[in-house]
């Protein structure tokens, strides 16, 4: 006992570093377990509103084509706009919610493409009673910007 007494600063600096390592290794063990663990991150994207070109100024029509079999969709102004896709939605017989997706060939001047309302493949099957037709354009511009158009055909036919 008297020999731990003499060396009672080195066994004061034991204890302290026996202190430092064990809470040193308690907050390296914390932290490590804590960088396991995933943040989360759900960060919901913002929708960017798509900016509309009135269909006036593309010179879009819709019109009957052939009448319950057609209709003929049409823009004349394509200076400037290197695509354009459509989205034709209507309702047909029994209240069914129906359409039609494509392009247009801007080739052709006017940019026009008739659209049968209802399926074909060997025999065309046409829908009936057929109501509230509405096409959406989206328009790509030369400098990639992005723009929506819409209208809509007020008679049934």
């Amino acid at each position: 006992m008297n020999n731990l007494l003499k060396n009672k600063p080195l066994l004061i600096v034991a204890g302290v570093i026996l202190i430092v390592v064990v809470f040193g290794g308690l907050l390296f063990f914390k932290n490590a377990s804590n960088s396991g663990q995933q943040v989360n991150n759900n960060i919901l994207p913002t929708e960017i509103p798509v900016p509309t070109i009135s269909p006036d100024e593309l010179g879009l029509t819709i019109e009957v084509g052939e009448p319950g079999k057609t209709v003929i969709l049409t823009v004349k102004n394509t200076e400037g706009i290197s695509a354009i896709e459509y989205e034709l939605s209507y309702m047909s017989k029994g209240d069914l919610p129906r359409g039609a997706v494509g392009s247009l060939d801007l080739k052709k001047k006017p940019a026009t493409k008739e659209v049968k309302l209802g399926s074909c493949s060997d025999v065309c099957h046409y829908d009936e009673d057929v109501s509230n037709i509405k096409v959406v354009l989206k328009i790509t511009r030369e400098d990639g910007s992005i723009y929506s158009s819409t209208a809509s055909l007020d008679s049934s036919e």
